[in-house]
């Protein structure tokens, strides 16, 4: 009985060091436009969580292109656009961002995400807040 233990210990080990956690995640963003009166605060998923990374001994003698890691990405991703309200005429009221269906770890693309972690600005509306009431996907 104490060897099934141990090897499923030991199973259940291995496994949890392959499984990644980059999963889609609630969260709430903030649309701030200079030019409207009010801000919008919409829900929505975004990929996020762990993956995988090995930290390589040889890292002088690698390009640099063998020395990227991979990190939480979309897989598959819709498009909703919302409208602000209180904009002038002359301002395109329209916003549309990404809502993560489902995630994969992998190489960032710089061509459509932003691949730098730093610490991000204050999420925060700086202006009176309407709630998101009705968008269209695009």
């Amino acid at each position: 009985m104490p060897a099934i233990f141990l090897m499923s210990l030991l199973f259940g080990l291995i496994c949890g060091q392959a499984i990644s956690f980059c999963i889609p995640t609630e969260y709430t963003m903030h649309i701030d436009r200079r030019e409207c009166a009010y801000c919008l605060s919409i829900n929505t998923t975004i990929c996020a969580g762990y993956c995988m990374t090995r930290d390589i001994n040889g890292k002088l003698f690698l390009p640099k292109f063998a020395l990227s890691q991979d990190v939480c990405i979309y897989r598959d991703f819709i498009y909703k656009t919302v409208e602000i309200p209180g904009c002038p005429h002359h301002v395109a009221p329209y916003f549309s961002y990404p809502v993560a269906v489902s995630c994969k770890c992998g190489k960032c693309n710089t061509d459509y995400s932003d691949c730098i972690h730093e610490a991000t600005k204050t999420n925060y509306c700086t202006k009176p807040q309407k709630s998101y009431v009705m968008g269209f996907s695009v």
